[in-house]
Formats: C-alpha cells, structure tokens, sequence
C-alpha cells in the first residue's frame, strides 16, 4: 500500500493501481471516455487529465498511464486541468454533432424545433436515443462544455453539412451508426481483449479513420457474436441494442439470473412501467461477471404478451374458462386428490422445466415426495442429466464435479469434448479463451464440426460425428488407434499435453480440470476394457 493525497484527501490505495481507477473509486468524477477498467490503457481521448505535482516533462498527465505511487499528489479540480479537458473534448467533438452539447439551453428545446445557434443542424440530443443515458452527454456536462469557446464559430462549413455514413441496421440485434463515433476504440478493445473475438477494428488514416465490423461490410457479415460486449462499453449512441434503442431510458434496475443455458448469468433488467427494456450483465456470477451472451441480452422478451397466461384456466368439457387462483388451485387439488384416492400416489407423475430456479424445482420435489408421495419426479432433460450423472459416478467416483466453473480460468490444460460450446454456454467458451490467451493453457478440442474454439486449440480431434466417445476413450487409452476421422498425429499430440499436464490439486484434494460437453460419452474415461 502507498499513501497518496487527492484534491487535498490523504488515502491509502494500492502501488501501482490505474490512477484513474484510484479517482473513480473514491467517488470523484472524473472523464475518461476511451478507458476501459481491467484493461491495458489506450490512451486516445486524453480527457483524463489531472494535475500531478512534481510530474514530468509537465504535471497535467493523463490518469490513466499513470500509477499510483507513494507521496504522490493529485489534484483533478483545478482550473487550468478543467481548461486542458476543455480543449481535448472540443477536438473530440469537431467530429461529432455538438450544437446541443456546447449548449447552455438544451433543456429548453424540443425535438421538433429548430436549434438556433446552426439553421442547418440535422441532428441534436434531443433526437438522439441515448438522450440523458450518453457517457459523452455527461462528460461534456462534468467539464462545462458549454462555458468554453467553440471552435467552430467562424467557420465557413458546418460539420452538419457533411453526407453522415450509412447506418447499419441490417441485423435483428445491434444498430451500428458511424456518425456518432468518436474514435475512442473502446469496442475494438472490448470485442479482441475481452471477448477474444475481433469482429471490430479501425480502417482508413488520418481524417478518414472509422471502425468497421470485419473486412468493413455489414456487421452480420462479419464473426460478430452479437454478445453486446461493445455495446456496454460505448460512450456515444455509436452502437446501440436495435430492439430497444428508444426505449431503454429506465425507471428501474433489478437483478435476475439467465435461464438460457447452465452457467446461470447473473443479468439486470432495466425496468419501465414495470416492464424489462434492456440487460446488463450484473457481476454478481463469478464466472460471468460484467459478460453475457447474445441469448441472455435479448431474449428477455422471447414470450410476448399475448403468448403469456394471464389468468388461471379451469377446463369445463372442451372448453379452458377463465377462473380465479384460488378456484385453480382448488380444482387441481380435487384433481390430484381423486386420482390418488382411485389409483394411488404412483399413479401421479410430476413433470418439471429445466428453465425453473432451483427454489422453483425445491418446492416441485416437495409437492411431489410430502404432499403427493410420489416417487416419479423427473424434468424434459432427465434422461440426458442421469446418463451424465451416471457418467461421472463411474469415472469419478461422484456425481459431484471436484471442480467449478470458476477453475476454468486457472486450469493448466482444458478439454472440450463434444458441441460447439461458443454456440450452447458462450460464456464457457468465453473463460476456456481467457485460460489459453491470458493464462498459456492448453486446450484439447474434441468435436466433429469447426468452432471458434478451433482456433485457440493445442490438438484438435475432429472424429466423425457420434464418434466424440471414442475419441475421448483413445485419449485416455495410449495404446488404443485413432478412430475414424481422427489424424493420429493429432492425437499423438493431444495425448502428449494431457501427459505434462500439471498435477495441481483443488482445495478439495481433487485433481483440478475442466471439461465441458456437447454430448456425453457413453462411458466412463479409462484404460480400455481387455477382449473376451
């Protein structure tokens, strides 16, 4: 720990944080439109600017490159640092539409009227949809954009009498609009070093320089995931969720968790009258943290209205009629009651949903084992779960995994076996990425099909299809032949990492690994069974 003063404040922090992530955390506002936090820092907007005494060449320094260092004294309220950022942000916004921006009445107009500082101004806030919701709205309001000399009085041309590039809203998810970009390259960043994914990067030079989506074509044209990542991150209404894009000005925020899939990301809802408008992955989930997937970001509104029951229905002959809860629920109650009078308990079955909460599938089990006393309790994926369960008890000794999502990270050498698990668990897929790129492990891909998988892989078995449990069982087996489709070297390969694999244990005293499955192998891992 070092000991710091800012703006006047001594704190202790830790030596060699961001500095910028130092101010943050103790609630100064503070610029940065280009930084994402955890990242290496680009750099770009310099509209971080702080007064470092005693800093060299100059103490005005950009908070992001610099660490935080014992005795070092940091101011962010002086004059001549707002005047700095004044000046940075009327270069950022020199290609930007600011009329509304440097204006001191903004909150005046409507967006049917004219703006009369500039009678040819074609876009405003006021008809932007990330109105009251834009980072660079609220910086521009942090540093007084408004009070500062704008730099386009005098000019001969307008920025507004500049042809705007085409908007892309080709695809159902994401509008991608360049003319509201700002060149600060927080999506590139966000899709290459946090989602390992590169659909996005800059083209052209100088003046010309703007973000494409893969070769500069359309975004769903390129291998954009559509997972959001660079949505969240942007500070203008340059990328925006297409469902949504006038609505998501929330009232509320509430917290849930994804059903799309068995990672369980934990989202939060942005809420209006009552209704979900936009998601936001929530940290909560230690395995998915600030990420989620294309599913978890839009599906929310996958059942509409008039798809959902509203009101209970009690089935008169052929007929469903509307009936109140309690009516419902006593008549099903006869129902069951009447059936297990005639019949006995076991001739009640409970079906559960994979897609119910496990407080949801707790009192499912209670209803069928203590009210009903029924042994046959099973959900839509039950036969796929008992064979994986089974699976597990004769190669481990338990159903119980020794390891946890969270060890993916940390695994020396990971094996994927079966489905492309970018498409089924992206978020998975996502962890499995970062262990290769950020941590050196070694991947082992077992799977009929290509993936995106495929590219960060050590050994690739690609068997034919139906084939993913011999695969797996010649791996384990050195002496057994590679089955069909498999290239021997390839598994010559893979068996050589799965031999240097470092025998780190968990805390539990089990051998710390990480697999995941598209389809389960029908038998356990091991040596070969010996012919009759």
């Amino acid at each position: 720990m070092v000991t710091i003063t800012l703006n006047g404040e001594t704190l202790e922090v830790e030596a060699g944080r961001p500095l910028v992530e130092v101010i943050k955390e103790q609630g100064v506002r503070i610029t940065n439109l280009c930084y994402i936090d955890g990242l290496e820092p680009y750099a770009g907007c310099r509209t971080c600017i702080v007064e470092i005494e005693g800093g060299r060449p100059t103490p005005l320094q950009l908070s992001c490159t610099a660490v935080a260092s014992d005795g070092m004294v940091v101011n962010t309220e002086k004059p001549e640092v707002k005047r700095a950022r004044q000046q940075v942000m009327s270069l950022i916004m020199a290609n930007h539409p600011d009329r509304c921006l440097t204006c001191h009445r903004r909150v005046h107009c409507q967006p049917g009227e004219i703006c009369l500082r500039d009678d040819v101004v074609t876009h405003r806030c006021l008809t932007c949809s990330k109105n009251y919701r834009c980072e660079l709205q609220t910086s521009t309001e942090l540093i007084d954009m408004g009070e500062y000399e704008e730099p386009w009085v005098g000019e001969d041309r307008s920025y507004y009498e500049t042809p705007p590039p085409e908007v892309d809203r080709a695809n159902p998810y994401l509008e991608f609009d360049p003319q509201m970009c700002i060149i600060c390259t927080r999506c590139v960043r966000a899709c290459a070093d946090i989602r390992h994914t590169g659909a996005i990067s800059l083209s052209g030079k100088g003046s010309t320089t703007m973000i494409a989506f893969g070769t500069g074509g359309a975004v769903h044209e390129s291998n954009c995931d559509f997972c959001g990542a660079c949505i969240d991150v942007c500070p203008t209404a340059t990328l925006m969720e297409k469902p949504n894009k006038w609505m998501a000005l929330s009232e509320e925020w509430t917290n849930s968790a994804c059903n799309s899939c068995a990672v369980g990301c934990t989202i939060s809802y942005g809420l209006r009258d009552g209704r979900p408008m936009i998601v936001r992955p929530d940290r909560l989930n230690p395995t998915s943290r600030d990420q989620i997937c294309v599913r978890g970001r839009f599906h929310y509104d996958a059942v509409g209205d008039r798809e959902r029951l509203s009101r209970s229905l009690v089935r008169e002959g052929d007929l469903l009629l509307p009936a109140t809860p309690e009516d419902a629920l006593a008549e099903a109650a006869r129902l069951l009651a009447g059936v297990k009078d005639q019949h006995g308990a076991e001739a009640i079955a409970v079906l559960g949903s994979p897609l119910a909460t496990n407080e949801e599938a707790a009192l499912l089990a209670k209803l069928a084992g203590e009210v009903i006393g029924t042994p046959h309790l099973d959900f839509s994926h039950g036969p796929v779960h008992r064979a994986a369960a089974a699976a597990f008890e004769r190669g481990l000794g338990s159903a119980e995994l020794p390891s946890s999502y969270s060890d993916i990270e940390q695994a020396g050498t990971i094996v994927v076996v079966g489905g492309d698990i970018e498409e089924s668990h992206q978020v998975i897929s996502l962890r499995v990425k970062d262990a290769v790129v950020k941590h050196g492990a070694k991947l082992v891909l077992v799977s009929p099909r290509w993936g995106e998988l495929v590219d960060f892989a050590a050994a690739w078995l690609q068997p034919r299809p139906g084939a993913e449990a011999a695969a797996v069982q010649a791996l384990a087996d050195t002496s057994a032949d590679a089955p069909a489709g498999v290239d021997p070297d390839a598994l010559e390969a893979a068996r050589a990492l799965l031999a240097e694999r470092p025998a780190r244990p968990d805390r539990r005293g089990a051998p710390a690994w990480a697999a995941s499955t598209g389809e389960e192998p029908a038998e356990p891992l091991g040596p070969a069974a010996p012919p009759p």
